[in-house]
Order: structure tokens, then sequence, then C-alpha cells
């Protein structure tokens, strides 16, 4: 194999490539560059643009310029970049077990055996044991535009439109007449933060739970992670699903909304439905369902004001309810009236503050004139720590104990 590699023109911007679904449900972190780099070199493997070399493996060599016109990147070393994803793919395996086939059977393998970057060229030597998931397939795959993908500044937004696009397809046996553009989509919540990365599956807690099982418990398995981030379903929709979700409804063909599901004591969220529209023409629907879906329940509140509790540290939950209301149940408007009373100097009320921030849209410039302000009264907000475990048990055990009259919580 030669050690040089000479750049193409970069035939890629208006291509399709296509996707193993093995791959995409993978459960893995990973960084957006990385799934960005990825995309490239299945669109130049299933153009075959790559060789061969003598152990079998399947070897794709990208420039540093071409990476740039196709990321349309600055110009600049791209070594400290790549040196991470290098370390990432080359670290990563997939496979499956059975402890109870035939005495116990597992089969993992490497899906890079190396990564390398040498004379302005990135190389990725994948395992040939892997080629079936790579191009030529005959089922089980998803066609993706590789311009649309290169277009995601998120990551959780390439991943989850990955995860919708495949999906969303029909299964044999369905009549043509009964046939639209329009998916319901159930995941399990748990599974869905692994798949997406949010949760990384590859940490030792929670390959454990989820290895040498037949059926993982997904539950348990994030549970078990030492990583604690996005971890109450109004954090996880917030700063995953909502920042997502605008993403690929402004840059793809593809419009989505999706639901919380629930059940159990305290009617726990346990999933996400998402309606997945992939032509954008089908407006109707997907508006009706989001305003059939976005209805909050009292126990959808309860939620909320659990999420605001850990931002509003010091106020008494009967204030963080009150606020809450006036904010009609934006977290948006509460963080930012939040961050906003953080900058101020004095102030003798910072509900009052607050809800008044809320209702009249005090911008970064604003002063509150009329509060007399005492610097003292912020040590509150960050003395005072909560057991949200904790907190949470007590929410719920109040709602039981209130059944469907939650005045004597809201009025703490």
């Amino acid at each position: 194999m030669s050690d040089k590699y000479t750049e193409k023109n970069v035939p890629y911007k208006d291509n399709k490539y296509s996707k193993s679904n093995y791959l995409i449900s993978a459960k893995y972190a990973s960084s957006l560059l990385e799934n960005k780099i990825t995309a490239i070199s299945l669109a130049k493997i299933q153009k075959k643009e790559y060789v061969e070399d003598k152990n079998g493996r399947i070897v794709c060599n990208m420039t540093a310029n071409e990476l740039r016109k196709l990321l349309n990147a600055n110009a600049g070393s791209f070594y400290s970049q790549l040196e991470p994803v290098a370390i990432n793919m080359t670290s990563r395996t997939i496979g499956f077990s059975d402890p109870n086939k035939n005495g116990g059977v597992f089969d993992y393998i490497s899906v890079v055996d190396r990564a390398r970057y040498e004379n302005g060229v990135f190389s990725i030597f994948y395992n040939s044991d892997v080629k079936e998931y790579l191009s030529d397939f005959k089922a089980n795959f998803t066609v993706l535009e590789l311009p649309t993908m290169l277009k995601f500044k998120n990551v959780y937004s390439f991943r989850l439109y990955e995860l919708l696009s495949s999906k969303s397809y029909y299964r044999k046996g369905i009549p043509k007449e009964l046939k639209t553009q329009v998916f319901k989509i159930e995941f399990n919540l748990s599974e869905l933060k692994l798949n997406m990365g949010v949760v990384n599956a590859e940490l030792d807690s929670v390959r454990k739970e989820l290895n040498n099982k037949q059926a993982p418990n997904f539950d348990r398995a994030v549970e078990k992670s030492p990583e604690k981030k996005f971890n109450t379903w109004y954090e996880f929709k917030r700063g995953v699903l909502d920042v997502a979700i605008k993403e690929i409804n402004s840059k793809t063909d593809m419009k989505v909304t999706f639901s919380p599901l629930k059940g159990g004591r305290g009617a726990k969220v346990y999933g996400v439905e998402f309606i997945v529209d992939l032509t954008g023409r089908n407006v109707d629907i997907i508006a009706n369902n989001l305003v059939q879906k976005n209805e909050m329940t009292e126990d959808d509140k309860v939620d909320f004001i659990i999420d605001v509790k850990m931002l509003l540290k010091g106020f008494s939950t009967k204030d963080v309810r009150v606020i809450c209301k006036e904010a009609k149940y934006d977290f948006e408007k509460i963080e930012k009236a939040y961050n906003l009373l953080m900058k101020q100097n004095d102030v003798s009320n910072s509900t009052g503050w607050m809800l008044s921030c809320i209702k009249n849209g005090y911008d970064d410039n604003c002063k509150e004139k009329s509060s007399k302000i005492n610097k003292n009264d912020f040590k509150n907000f960050h003395e005072r720590e909560y057991d949200y475990n904790e907190l949470e048990k007590e929410l719920l055990k109040r709602k039981d104990d209130c059944s469907c009259d939650l005045t004597e919580f809201f009025n703490q």
C-alpha cells in the first residue's frame, strides 16, 4: 500500500450514503466531528474510494484540505482535533452476548483497527470483519444525505436524525394506500439516552449492566452511570431534545414533534413518542399533535417545579411555583430572569424582582429602580443545597397523599 494519497475533487457534496442500522443503533458516546468524519468515510468507501491492505482492512484516506472543504472548517492544523477522534474510533467495539445460548455466547470486534494522521492525511483502517456494515448492503440500512449530515452543529441532532431516519420505514405487507410519510416512533427513555450518547455505554459500570444479558435493563444501566448529565426529564428535554429537534426541523426536510410517555407511581416519564414527517408537508398533522401533546398536567407541573428548584436555590417551593406560573412554565424565561437577577447589586425581594422581570421582559441593561439592594441576600442562594432525589421522592409522596389536590404542596 502506498503511503501517498492524492486528493480527488471532493465529489460528495450532492451525494447520499448508506449506513447500517446496526451501527446506527449502537450505543456509544461520540463527538460531532467523529460522526461527521465517519459519514464522510462511508461515502468514500461506497464510491469505492479506498484501498484494501494485506490484512484485508478497508483503508479510507482523507486529506486535511479535503476535510476542511467538506466541513467548512477554518484554515489551520487539524492535528489537535483529529487525535481525540482517532483515540475514540480505535477504542470502540460492537458485538453481542447471549448467556443462555449453548452455555453462553458472545462475539465482540473492534470497528476501527487503526487511525493515523501523517503528512496531512487522516487514514482510517476499518476491521476486515466489519465490511458487511460499510457498503453493499442487502437490507437493514438507512440512506442519508451527506450534505444534510454535515450541516448539523450539535452531536445530539446528528444522532437523533440518524435514529429517527432508521425507524421511519414501511414494513412489508402494508398496502400502498395505507402508506403515509408520517411515522410514530417510540423509545424507552433510558435506551434513547444510551443511543444518543447522553449516557456513555462504554463506561465500565454501564457496560456491566448491558453486556452478558439477553435483555439488558436500560433503566438500571443509566442509574449505574457515574455521569449524571441531563438526569431529569426536563433537563433532558430542554438540553437535548428541544435543541436537537429545533435543528432537525430547521435544517432538514424532516419535521419532528415529541411527547413524554408516562406511567407508574407519580406518572414518571419512561419513554418518548416522536411524530416524524419525512417530507415536511404534513404540517397540520404535526401542529395538531404538538398542541395536544404539550398541554401540561399537574404531574408535569410538579416535575417542572423540581427542575426549576434546582436552578433557584434558596427560593421556597411556594415562590418557585408562583414564578413558574408567571412564566407559563417556560424554563428559558425563568433562567433568563434568574441570570439577570444575579447581575444586580441589590435586590430586597428576589421573588418579586423575578416576577416583575418575567412580566415586563427586562433585558441585560435593566436596573430595578424600586428595590433597595442588599448583596448579602445572594449568599443564601448558594449556601442552601438540596438532595434532589430525596426532594423528588417527597414531592411524589405529597402528590399521592394529596390525590389530585396539590394545594398543600404548592403552599410551602
